[in-house]
């Protein structure tokens, strides 16, 4: 578990790599809606990347500075608990949608995180932080909102999505974002948890 603990987003740019070159290979044999469900689950991989591991001081700034913290190092936001919220929304949350293409409202609700991470990290985050940049950001500009905009486009165009799609899509993505994000970062904050970020990882934050 500590292996995991440590190294979960160095596994995941791996498990987005793998896909990569399963796309590559076959992407002439692939339905376009697949496609854009595959590099949509590479993008959230990506992004956690970002995040975690280089640059990687989203914690920080979460601890620091977001949701100030006398111990930022380990609190609202620990290495336990940031494990176990990203690996659910990866692996669970975009995955899914893969495996059942046709049903709609599932894949909108990733889509749409996808979009609220550019409220998040390029408008919330940076005027918190008076930056134009911080980790993350870089994966919603450039693989969540083109990624997202063309799913918008391709279920438009062939005329997949009902009225229930888009309003199951939203309450999907809003029940995900409030059980995942607001209760999951309340329910394993530990003001005394060992599983302390590294230096790196709070950045400018520490």
């Amino acid at each position: 578990m500590n292996f995991l603990r440590s190294y979960w987003q160095d596994l995941g740019l791996l498990v987005a790599a793998i896909v990569g070159v399963y796309l590559l290979a076959g992407w002439a044999d692939i339905p376009e809606i697949e496609q854009i469900l595959w590099l949509s689950f590479i993008a959230i991989l990506v992004h956690q990347f970002e995040e975690y591991r280089w640059p990687g001081y989203f914690p920080g700034l979460f601890n620091g500075l977001i949701f100030p913290s006398k111990h930022p190092e380990r609190y609202p936001l620990n290495r336990q608990s940031a494990m176990v919220i990203n690996l659910v929304i990866a692996y669970l949350f975009y995955l899914v949608p893969v495996f059942f293409p046709t049903v709609v409202w599932l894949a909108l609700g990733p889509i749409f995180m996808g979009f609220f991470q550019f409220v998040w990290h390029g408008i919330f985050a940076n005027r918190k932080a008076g930056t134009l940049y911080n980790p993350g950001l870089f994966a919603v500009i450039v693989f969540h909102i083109p990624i997202g905009g063309w799913y918008i486009q391709h279920i438009v165009a062939n005329n997949m999505a009902t009225v229930l799609d888009w309003i199951f899509g939203t309450l999907y993505f809003a029940v995900a974002v409030y059980i995942l994000i607001v209760k999951g970062n309340m329910w394993l904050k530990d003001e005394k948890s060992p599983y302390a970020f590294s230096r790196q990882q709070l950045g400018p934050y520490s």
